[in-house]
């Protein structure tokens, strides 16, 4: 099981050469795709609308979440991974909201720009494994 630990967790975080801008381009599409999804649930445009920003949101976020993973398991067990897997549960559970959908999508828009511009001691605060595990650190 030492193998699977060392490939979740590396002793160092791994690299990417171009990660940085990479990340910084998916981040300015998320928030781009987000932002007019939330606005088009907020103003009630048709699904056959915000469809493309749906799918825009969800593969920009993912191509996120891969290329923080790539890095490290650390980023799970950070603050800023944590907020990404309540998000991810939020938005699972969507289906289930009914009319609170854009309140819900709007609190989880607001949690997601703070948690991002928290200073870096709590974004990359280890929550768990804190003399075990060696915490990813990319910025972007």
């Amino acid at each position: 099981m030492s193998w699977l630990r060392a490939l979740v967790f590396p002793a160092r975080p791994r690299t990417l050469a171009g990660r940085r801008g990479l990340k910084i381009s998916l981040r300015a599409v998320h928030a781009l795709c987000a932002g007019v999804l939330v606005g088009g649930l907020l103003l009630a445009v048709e699904a056959e609308r915000i469809g493309p920003w749906i799918v825009g949101t969800a593969i920009s976020g993912l191509a996120i979440l891969f290329l923080d993973l790539h890095e490290s398991g650390a980023f799970l067990v950070q603050t800023r991974g944590l907020v990404v897997m309540g998000k991810i549960a939020l938005l699972a559970a969507l289906p289930l909201l009914g009319a609170s959908r854009p309140l819900l999508l709007t609190v989880a828009l607001l949690i997601s720009v703070v948690s991002s511009h928290a200073p870096s001691s709590v974004r990359y605060f280890l929550v768990i494994g804190r003399r075990s595990i060696s915490g990813s650190r990319s910025k972007g």
